[in-house]
This record gives structure tokens, C-alpha cells and sequence, in this order.
């Protein structure tokens, strides 16, 4: 009779490992939540986004907008970590703008610049001087004024 108890004791806890080994895998796949940063070169951060949300390249993203148009600035950034964004919700969120997020925020007024006339007036020498016109890159923003 003890033997048998015994048989059903070790049966049961064998089924219970297997459950938690199942259930509570001991390597999860962490992903980054909305306003959180990720990268695939950095071990601290996640590597992906959760489902729903898209991975924004922030850290090498120059582009500015001037009235929900997106033009590249031919500066060079290269900050291998990016912030997860719930862009497609139909809500234009602080980190979504029309340069990363266009479905949500054309027409939200969230432009750097709210017009051709302003950025020319304010930034244009800051963009468009020799330094950074060589190799074509920003020739259509700075065909602008």
C-alpha cells in the first residue's frame, strides 16, 4: 500500500513540474511596451516591440517636417536604440509625429515647422548651408526656400 501512495506522490509532482516547465518557461521573450526603448544592439533593452506597436528607429531618425510633409535633413545620427510607438491607433501620441507616425498625425498640426515660410525664416541655415549639402541628400528640403 505504501509503494503505491509513493507511485502517485512522485506521479503528481512529476505532472506538476512538467505544468510549471510548460506554463512558466524559464527563458521569456521580453518585449518593449509603448514609450519604452528597445534595441538589438544593447543587452538592458528589449529587443522588439510588444504586438501592436511599431519599433521607431528614434535614434538614427533626422527627418523634420514642415506642414506634414517629411524631409530627410542629410544630418547622420547613429543611436542603435528605438522607442516603441502605438502608431495606426488613430490617436497622434507625444512621441508620434508625421515623419514616424503619418497615418495618426497628418493634419494634427504635430509639424516641426507649421509651414515652408517658417522654416526658411527660422532653421534653413542650420540645414542648408555648404556643410550639409553635399551627396544630394536633403536637396528637396533645401530646394524649399
Amino acid at each position: 500500500m505504501k509503494k503505491k501512495n509513493l507511485f502517485w506522490l512522485i506521479f503528481i509532482i512529476a505532472i506538476v513540474l512538467i505544468l510549471v516547465y510548460v506554463l512558466y518557461p524559464t527563458q521569456k521573450v521580453v518585449c518593449a511596451s509603448e514609450g519604452e526603448e528597445f534595441s538589438m544592439v544593447y543587452d538592458e533593452y528589449p529587443d522588439i516591440c510588444c504586438n501592436g506597436l511599431t519599433a521607431w528607429e528614434s535614434g538614427f531618425d533626422t527627418r523634420i517636417s514642415i506642414d506634414d510633409e517629411c524631409y530627410s535633413t542629410g544630418l547622420v545620427a547613429g543611436n542603435p536604440i528605438g522607442v516603441c510607438i502605438n502608431c495606426g491607433n488613430d490617436i497622434c501620441e507625444d512621441l508620434e509625429n508625421p515623419c514616424n507616425c503619418p497615418e495618426d498625425c497628418v493634419g494634427e498640426e504635430k509639424s516641426d515647422y507649421s509651414s515652408v515660410e517658417e522654416f526658411c525664416a527660422d532653421e534653413y541655415d542650420n540645414y542648408c548651408d555648404e556643410v550639409f549639402t553635399g551627396e544630394g541628400s536633403n536637396e528637396e528640403l533645401c530646394g524649399l526656400c
